[in-house]
């Protein structure tokens, strides 16, 4: 992922007694020139920050969060406070009770020796406030506000995302700000806790070595790489048993498996957790399977029914955050293909430029993904795409190579075990062909070369999702079939000139024609018996032909279409271990 953000902790990380260091500042400002934003996330109040740091001067960053989260600040002079002001009873009680303190726009900061005291006062009154430490200090301040809440709010008006930073602290207080940005750093003399829990710790024993990773970092184009502590994916969620995760951060993810073995549903649990997660996600969908991810914050669905935004267009909603999920199933094959290798490279470059979108997922891969076209439509250097196949065979070998993480759900064909086989070792495995070979729904392995697998096939049950599964719902509803296959209503073996080319028209229609002649197809069970012709779907037939026998019986043809509509909707909406 692109790196466009450091976020730094002031005391202690990049200033001493206060004051920031020289080669901090020079560090910054080949930062900044360098394209990146910088913001300082501080627990201090701003009159005290420029108290102590003497010709501290805003403008030398794109933001500052203070007073932990409560107060932020542009270069430009913008100022909100996002919490309230401290509440009157808490600053009664505690001159009544001769503790010190400093107020703040939102916090009040004492001696960390007090913090009994607090506490049974934020007890006894009942006060929305929690306590934060920080060495020997303590701050108060309402229990929403973090480092976290308040870089992402400076984060939203710069137009970037707590995904596209890396924040380097050293205190207690640093936890949530090293948790949310995508690359959590710790300085080598920060508290132990804090060291455990970041993705990497600084080594050094002072401030220049900070000024020195900042140099680094700035330097590379991407978030540095390795597995990460936060924002991973649970793929295994078992009651009594640790979660399994897989790291999401920067990597190429293939998803392989025969048709109808659950890949896609893995593809949308993916996605789902990235969404849910604020990553951005762009999931091109040429059969229509990922429509209820819609359903999901700030995604939004296109295509289908609806006509497609122009590429350009649609570069503009990843600046508001949003994801988005392109159905190109009423599109002919060559037009997908043509739609497809036109959007990739288009997101590749505005990726490289603003770091949206986070993540692009590419379903039946293999169909717009070849030797000459790949290097062109993909870029390697930004990764973060999530591939789905049936036929990894036919993926470029370059394609192959920058995969980070591989999950496979049953595959019985040897050439596509040999495939993936491949990737990780020249020698057949007699091993991988059973197990891959037989996987029941909701199963899969993750396979080496993919780090958290530990060098040998890990197989898992597929966690939950909290979305449905649309298998190829729009794909059938909506795509037509040739004209001589069409569904023609016929008047006493006379076509009446009313037909139907797809599931959705079939509905549709059956709302127009006569009761009569919906009657006569009825009693003949034609609209079943043509679903298994056209989609040898012979579960949605089973529910269409009871339909049939209940409305011709009861001589309510008028009632069957609603039935009928009903029916498609619910079929292919359903959890795939029910399809």
């Amino acid at each position: 992922m692109l790196l466009r953000v450091i976020a730094i902790d002031y005391d202690g990380t990049i200033a001493e007694g206060g004051v920031l260091h020289r080669a901090v500042r020079e560090a910054i400002d080949e930062a900044r020139d360098a394209g990146l934003f910088v913001v300082i996330v501080t627990g201090r109040i701003l009159r005290e920050l420029r108290r102590v740091a003497g010709d501290f001067d805003l403008t030398f960053v794109d933001g500052v969060v203070a007073e932990n989260g409560a107060v932020i600040l542009l270069s430009n002079g913008h100022r909100r406070l996002l919490g309230p002001p401290p509440f009157p009873v808490l600053l009664r009680e505690l001159s009544d009770r001769g503790i010190e303190f400093v107020v703040g726009r939102c916090l009040v900061d004492m001696d960390a020796e007090h913090a009994d005291t607090v506490l049974s006062i934020i007890r006894e009154q009942k006060l929305p406030l929690m306590i934060s430490f920080n060495r020997n200090r303590m701050m108060v301040l309402p229990q929403s506000i973090s480092k976290a809440s308040g870089l992402r709010e400076v984060l939203d008006i710069l137009g970037t995302s707590v995904h596209n930073a890396v924040g380097i602290g050293d205190g207690e207080n640093d936890y949530e700000l090293l948790k949310v940005c995508e690359y959590g750093v710790a300085v080598e003399w920060a508290s132990g806790f804090l060291k455990n829990e970041a993705d990497f710790v600084l080594p050094g024993n002072n401030v220049e070595a900070v000024a020195a990773y900042i140099r680094q970092v700035s330097s590379k184009t991407r978030i540095p790489s390795g597995i990460a502590r936060h924002h991973n994916l649970v793929l295994e969620s078992l009651k009594g048993q640790p979660s399994f995760e897989i790291g999401i951060k920067g990597r190429n993810i293939l998803i392989a498996g025969d048709t109808k073995s659950g890949k896609s549903w893995i593809a949308g649990l993916c996605c789902e957790q990235m969404i849910l997660q604020r990553y951005t996600v762009i999931v091109l969908d040429p059969e229509g399977d990922y429509g209820s991810l819609a359903t999901l914050p700030n995604t939004l669905l296109l295509g289908g029914s609806t006509l497609l935004p122009k590429l350009e267009d649609l570069m503009l909603l990843f600046r508001q955050g949003l994801s988005i999920v392109l159905n190109l199933s009423h599109l002919a094959h060559e037009e997908k293909v043509s739609y497809i290798r036109q959007l990739l490279p288009l997101a590749a470059r505005y990726r490289k430029n603003r770091g949206y979108p986070h993540a692009i997922l590419l379903d039946e891969c293999h169909y717009f993904l070849d030797d000459s076209l790949s290097e062109m439509v993909l870029d390697p250097e930004m990764g973060s795409y999530i591939l789905v196949t049936y036929q990894p065979s036919r993926l470029p070998r370059n394609v192959l190579q920058s995969l980070g993480a591989i999950v496979a759900t049953r595959i019985v064909e040897k050439e596509e075990i040999d495939v993936l086989r491949g990737i990780v070792s020249p020698e057949p495995s007699a091993d991988w062909y059973e197990l891959l070979g037989n996987l029941k729904m909701g199963e899969a392995v993750l396979l080496p070369p993919t780090e958290e697998a530990q060098g040998r096939p890990r197989r898992f049950s597929v966690a939950p999702r909290l979305t449905l599964h649309v298998r190829h719902c729009t794909k059938y509803s909506q795509r037509t079939v040739n004209q001589e296959q069409a569904f023609v209503y016929t008047d006493r073996g006379r076509p009446t000139g009313a037909s139907a080319a797809s599931l959705g028209e079939l509905a549709r229609s059956a709302e127009r024609v006569e009761e009569k002649i919906i009657n006569a197809h009825l009693e003949r069970h034609d609209f079943s018996r043509w679903i298994i012709a056209m989609f040898d779907d012979h579960k949605l037939a089973a529910v269409v032909r009871k339909l049939e026998s209940r409305y011709f019986q009861a001589r309510k043809p008028s009632l069957f279409a609603a039935q009928l509509s009903a029916a498609i909707q619910e079929r292919y909406s359903e959890n795939p271990e029910t399809v």
